[in-house]
């Protein structure tokens, strides 16, 4: 790897550490709270290469792992995700990262539409069947009652979706895209 992917790694995992001193929202009907940390996940995808976007979420969950409180709340170590209902999101996001990169390795320039599409193609689709599996399992109820739990969040992470698509645009016009010296896998 050279010096500038990692240094792309270390700051897109950054990122989405300052985003988790947010306080997250709890909201009275699931145990997962609202957080901005997915559009960290969303940034990574749009901005860097498939290596790098995917690394640096990992590096955010081993930092996790680890004991770093840069969950939503303050929140770290091995049982911020293994005994969380929540971790199953933030184990997704590797995936999530991963496939967005993926979808818009194929697109020098990839407009705002594209982006939008791989957003939700992440960030939803790959996403909440692993998120809502793990919180399934956790909380001995069936899938279908975790979907239910978590669809409450679609409709902002569209809104998220969009507006990180739409910003992505705009600096990657300033700042002349991704690292893609990342691209490869």
């Amino acid at each position: 790897m050279k010096t500038k992917e990692l240094v792309e790694i270390a700051l897109f995992a950054a990122i989405l550490g300052v985003l988790g001193f947010l306080p997250p929202i709890p909201l009275p009907f699931t145990p997962v709270p609202i957080t901005l940390q997915n559009v960290g996940v969303l940034m990574a995808g749009m901005f860097l290469g498939i290596r790098a976007a995917t690394s640096s979420m990992v590096l955010f969950v081993l930092l996790v792992i680890a004991g770093a409180p840069i969950l939503g709340g303050g929140h770290g170590g091995v049982g911020a995700i293994f005994g969380s209902v929540s971790g199953g999101f933030v184990l997704g996001w590797i995936a999530e990262a991963f496939v967005i990169s993926l979808i818009l390795s194929f697109s020098k320039k990839p407009p705002v539409w594209l982006l939008i599409v791989a957003g939700l193609a992440g960030g939803i689709v790959v996403l909440y069947p692993i998120a809502t599996l793990w919180q399934a399992a956790l909380m001995h109820v069936s899938w279908w009652s975790a979907l239910a739990m978590d669809a409450v969040f679609i409709p902002g992470d569209v809104i998220k979706t969009v507006f990180v698509a739409l910003l992505a645009v705009q600096l990657r016009e300033r700042v002349g895209g991704p690292g893609r010296a990342s691209s490869q896998i």
